[in-house]
């Protein structure tokens, strides 16, 4: 199953199938002008559901990243596409360190926003699902970078939640449902946005 470990290595074809995916995705995230890419953790960019209380190290949970994020992050970034990690876990220092061991050059420029109590968002626009972290996102992110312009037409949420997706459809975000056991289905979805 596509969201459980496997025990092979991925064959030089179905790298390269892959890194193609995700550049054409990337590529369509520039072409639409998305310039903040939001993405959940648990289920998401990772394999597991931690609930939260992940027990091991960050370098056991970082063998759990989907290699499709591995992918897709990198290759966003080489874009200028700007992200965040918007998930209810509150464990935001391992996901820290998480994002330390796969992207070590830029780590420190992907925004976290999670259930910590480290933030909070005072703006007027939607607190359902995952909307007021990428709304916080969006200010630390446009304090680091102030010539940016990142509004909802700019954003993509991928989430695995259909609840979390609704909200942002509604709110009039670009979103992307990740199914856990079909996760190579998003990036097909990311190439088909409109």
């Amino acid at each position: 199953a596509a969201s459980s470990r496997s025990s092979s290595r991925p064959s030089a074809s179905s790298s390269s199938d892959l890194r193609t995916h995700c550049q054409e995705a990337v590529d369509r995230m520039v072409e639409l002008k998305i310039n903040f890419l939001a993405m959940d953790f648990d289920q998401t960019m990772i394999d597991v559901h931690t609930g939260g209380v992940w027990r091991g190290t960050a370098g056991e949970l970082s063998e759990r990243v989907r290699p499709m994020f591995k992918n897709m992050v990198e290759m966003a970034h080489a874009a200028g596409i700007m992200m965040a990690v918007v998930t209810f876990s509150g464990q935001i220092g391992l996901i820290r360190e998480f994002l330390r061991i796969h992207f070590p050059e830029y780590a420190d420029t992907i925004v976290i926003r999670g259930r910590d109590g480290s933030w909070r968002y005072e703006g007027s626009g939607s607190r359902s699902g995952k909307q007021s972290f990428m709304a916080s996102a969006v200010e630390e992110l446009l304090t680091m970078n102030p010539d940016a312009e990142i509004t909802k037409s700019t954003t993509l949420l991928i989430d695995d939640d259909r609840h979390n997706i609704k909200y942002a459809l509604d709110d009039g975000v670009r979103a992307v449902w990740l199914n856990p056991r079909k996760s190579h289905r998003a990036l097909a979805d990311v190439r088909n946005l409109i």
